[in-house]
């Protein structure tokens, strides 16, 4: 059996370093220690300074994880990398983090405008704005809206039934992010005169995934699966939505399958 590729033995976070360093240590050489040494000779003395940031560094999740590695209860390194997930996210630096700030403002100004009304439930309302994607298409009635906002507060509020009023709020925002994906004749005449196909294609799924003043996570390989061209030309695209006034770019991607780091965008138009 092939050893596996290690992941983050480069990366500058030690603390996942040393995580996957055991993992791999028991999930693939059943906890011997110089089976895994003989497999990565190159690491053999450097794995040894990473314990420290860990002891230091690692939070209680992060301790967690190691503990199930070494009582075997995770027995795949698919299951290991799926829990390292939440500690790939990069932390919002620049427009990103000032985004984010205004964002938690709304949120904050929302709740006190709303009081009861308020609905705090993410799966309900990711739900909720996808229901407003496929609306998008075409004409819809109240009805509509209605019948598929019953639906999904059937499957997403389970445990916590929504009062009157709450759900009228989530009907009120599958309206809103229909009628904002609809408003779009200023941005589509810009891009029309452009004569470039990529680019109104490109503009057409980013308008179908986001509504106005809203961001999406854009990474190349994304953009070029959904547009449909090479990802050579994605950097172009996007920059000259940019440069159009149809998005802003609020973080830039880095590439990098560990990155966890991709392009966002905020529809501006």
């Amino acid at each position: 059996m092939e050893n596996p590729e290690p992941r983050f033995f480069e990366h500058t976070n030690k603390v996942l370093a040393h995580l996957e360093w055991e993992a791999i240590r028991y999930i693939c050489f059943d906890g011997r220690h110089l089976d895994i040494r003989n497999a990565y000779p190159k690491y053999e003395k450097r794995q040894s300074y990473w314990l420290e940031p860990f002891n230091k560094k690692a939070t209680e999740s992060q301790r967690h994880i190691r503990q199930l590695v070494m009582q075997r209860e995770i027995e795949t390194l698919g299951d290991f990398y799926a829990l390292l997930q939440p500690f790939l996210k990069p932390r919002a630096r620049g427009k990103a983090l000032k985004d984010k700030k205004k964002r938690t403002a709304q949120a904050a100004f929302q709740r006190a405008m709303l009081a009861d009304a308020f609905v705090e439930n993410r799966p309900l309302m990711i739900a909720a704005r996808k229901i407003a994607i496929e609306f998008s298409d075409g004409k819809v009635s109240d009805e509509q809206v209605i019948k598929q906002v019953d639906k999904i507060i059937v499957e997403h509020s389970e445990y916590k039934p929504l009062s009157t009023a709450q759900k009228q709020t989530v009907i009120h925002f599958v309206k809103r992010q229909i009628q904002k994906r609809l408003n779009s004749d200023k941005v589509e005449r810009l891009i029309i005169d452009a004569d470039d196909k990529n680019l109104y294609f490109m503009w057409g799924k980013i308008k179908r995934y986001c509504a106005v003043g809203d961001t999406i996570a854009w990474p190349t390989s994304r953009a070029a699966r959904e547009a449909h061209c090479s990802k050579t030309l994605i950097a172009a695209i996007m920059k000259k939505l940019v440069s159009l006034g149809a998005v802003t770019l609020i973080q830039a991607g880095k590439a990098g399958r560990n990155s966890g780091r991709a392009a966002i965008y905020r529809r501006e138009l």
